[in-house]
């Protein structure tokens, strides 16, 4: 194999490992599950829900977040089933300032639905 071939070929490969990647890094994973307790975030804005079966967990949802069916977020005792992105986090006041609490999977979104 000749020089250029060789080094056309390697660049292919790259590219398409970069392209794999971006578009696979900004796909929303699903999460589901009853919701046993809402704690509103002082500090952030936003709710930290904590979740029971089928997946287990915490995650933060912010107000206008888009939703289906009844609505009925930040409620605790309804299910949930969505969309999530990695990242976020509760931030609560503390002291003179703020702190992280809990520890989220993710942030709620772009799309979630409930039961009641």
């Amino acid at each position: 194999m000749s020089r250029k071939k060789l080094t056309i070929a390697i660049i292919s490969i790259l590219i398409l490992i970069g392209v794999w990647y971006v578009t696979h890094a900004q796909t929303s994973s699903v999460f589901g599950g009853y919701i046993t307790n809402s704690v509103y975030c002082t500090c952030s804005n936003n709710f930290l829900l904590t979740f029971s079966g089928p997946i287990d967990g915490q995650w933060v949802w912010y107000p206008g977040t888009p939703q289906y069916d009844h609505q009925s977020l930040p409620r605790s005792g309804v299910w949930a089933l969505g969309l999530y992105d990695a990242g976020g986090q509760c931030l609560m006041t503390s002291g003179k300032g703020c702190s992280p609490f809990g520890n989220p999977k993710g942030t709620i979104g772009p799309t979630v639905g409930t039961s009641l």
